[in-house]
Parts: C-alpha cells; structure tokens; sequence
C-alpha cells in the first residue's frame, strides 16, 4: 500500500474507533521506521489481530524485513498449530516455528512442575531448593539456617518490599490461606516456573542474538493483567541496549475494540476460540491458567491424546490445586 493508497483509506474505509485508527497509523510508521522487525505469533486471538494488522498497512516495500515466530513449545492443541498453517495461507506468510531447547515435559520432568502461577511457582522452587522447612517462624528462618533465598522468605512471611516500578512487590498474601493450607499439606512434589524459561525465553533470546531485530511486535494488552505485563507501562520502549525496541500496537485496547476489529476484517480465530469457547490459548493444560481443569474437560471431546499428555505431565500440579481450592472452601464455610 502507498502512502497515498493507505490515506485514502485512512479517510474512508475504517471504523469509528480511536484505538483502531491510531494504532492504523501508528504501527505503518513504526514499520516506516525500522528495517528488522520479529513479530512473535501465538495462534491466539490477539497475534491474530496483530498479523492482520501488520499485513494490512505495511509499506509497499516491506517485504523481507518481516519474520513471524512461532514458539512451539511441545505441547500445543493440534487446533493452534493447524491454525497457524491456516493464517501463513491467508495472508502469504511464512511462519517460523522455533522448538524449544527442552519442551515442556521434559522440562517439567527435570525442574519440576508450575503450580498456581509462574511467580508462586519461582517462589516455592527457590524454597524448596534451599530445603525450607513450610512450618518454619520467621524468626527462625534465618538466611544462616537457609542460604541465599532472601525473597523467597520475604515472600512467604509477607515481608513488605517495594518492586523496581515502585509499587509493592507480591507476596503469598495475594493467595487466601495459601500459606496455612502449605504448612497442613507439604508439597510432595518438586515445583518450578522453569518449563516456559526452557520453551520461550532461551529460545527467544537466541533468536534475537541472531536475527538481529531492531523492533519486536506481541500482542500484549495492558488490560489482561499478570505477570506477562509485568512492571511495563506502554505500547513501547526500548531495551537495554537502546537499540532494540518492543513495541505493542493492543496495548491500549480493550475486548470492544478487539470485537470491532475483527468483525470489521472478518478474522476467524482458531477453533479454540470459535468451536470450543476458550477465552485464551497457550500451552495445552498449563497450570499457571486459572480455568485450566474447565478446559481441559472441553478439550477432551476434540483432542483427548493432548489432554492425556497434560494430565501425564501436569497431574500432581492439579491434583494439589484442588486440594488447595478444598481448603479454602473449607476454612470459609467453618468462619
């Protein structure tokens, strides 16, 4: 599209929406802007968006200057990776699929396994790495009696620290009687946040050490929350090195404006969202997904084999979560 042609249809061709006809604009001129440009493509709804976007208001002489990664971690729907097959046809893309340096059970089978969330799940691995006793007082859990596990402590005691963004950093309080139900039911198991550290992060590093992008395109919204949002504060900024850029064209946007978007441009999300009713997709059974056993429960009608495996792979970390949901239903209905 010319910088004519893209006026033109500045001016009369799209929604009434100021999120949509910013980020329009907005992210031609980033393109404009930079000569190597990695966008990370989930299967999910909001990368599905992004590639629409991407595709629809590149410059004429973009070709080449953009590759689209896909991480395949090992444990993903039949349903997310036919669809990426489907979005490379729609739009005449190609998709690099990046494997992991160690998928998700073997990582889990190694580090161990995530529980609840990737924070909590650091939380617990450091202490339990350093053999914390959960009965412990906070008088006796000294760093002499347990080593180099300072925010480990700080966490489980509830120790007020303030995060390098200013606000309040989390603590175990942020889970009801999550710190009471540990200390009656001991983890038998080794717990760990490391399985996405060994499918997306190392991976994701090594790529860039070799692509070389200078801007780096996802769909996160600030509107979803969690830690993947993290201490970041807007649709873009730059790295450490001050040469790469992460930019964000969704950041701003909100379920309406997605909805907007789509009926506009006519996109077809994954079965996953359009057959099954998920709201979100990732890794097939995650733990760290607060809706994982509903899921899982729906996905057994289409794809019963990955479900088995999630449940091979993951089944003490569900099994734990449900004790843990038990007992606090138990100590609400006893106040």
């Amino acid at each position: 599209m010319t910088d004519e042609q893209f006026q033109n249809f500045i001016n009369n061709d799209i929604p009434e929406n100021l999120n949509i006809q910013k980020y329009l604009i907005t992210t031609r001129n980033k393109l404009k802007d930079y000569k190597k440009v990695a966008v990370s493509y989930s299967g999910g709804s909001d990368s599905d968006i992004i590639i629409d976007l991407i595709e629809l208001v590149k410059p004429d002489d973009f070709e080449g200057k953009i590759k689209y990664i896909f991480f395949n971690t090992g444990l993903e729907y039949n349903a997310t990776l036919m669809h990426v097959k489907e979005i490379e046809s729609k739009y005449g893309v190609s998709i690099e699929q990046i494997k992991p340096e160690k998928t998700i059970p073997t990582a889990c089978k190694e580090s161990g396994i995530p529980f609840l969330s990737k924070d909590v799940s650091g939380m617990l691995s450091l202490l339990q790495r350093h053999n914390f006793l959960w009965s412990d007082s906070k008088e006796n859990s000294t760093f002499e009696k347990y080593g180099r596990c300072k925010s480990g402590l700080d966490w489980y005691f509830d120790c007020r620290r303030i995060s390098a963004n200013g606000k309040e950093a989390f603590s175990i309080k942020k889970y009801k009687f999550l710190k009471d139900f540990i200390i009656e039911n001991p983890p038998n198991f080794k717990i760990s946040d490391k399985c996405c550290f060994y499918a997306k992060k190392n991976v994701s590093k090594k790529f860039d050490k070799e692509f070389k992008p200078d801007l780096k395109i996802n769909g996160m919204r600030q509107s979803e929350g969690g830690r993947r949002i993290g201490s970041t504060q807007s649709c873009f900024n730059f790295e450490k090195n001050n040469i790469t850029a992460n930019y964000r064209p969704l950041w701003f946007w909100s379920n309406e404006d997605k909805q907007i978007y789509k009926d506009w441009r006519g996109i077809h999300y994954s079965d996953c969202y359009e057959a099954w009713g998920f709201v979100r997709v990732g890794c097939v059974g995650c733990p760290c997904n607060s809706k994982v056993l509903q899921e899982l429960e729906i996905a057994e009608k289409y794809e019963p084999q990955k479900v088995k495996a999630a449940k091979s792979v993951f089944g003490k970390s569900y099994e734990y979560r449900d004790a843990y949901n038990n007992f606090k239903n138990s100590v609400k209905s006893n106040k």
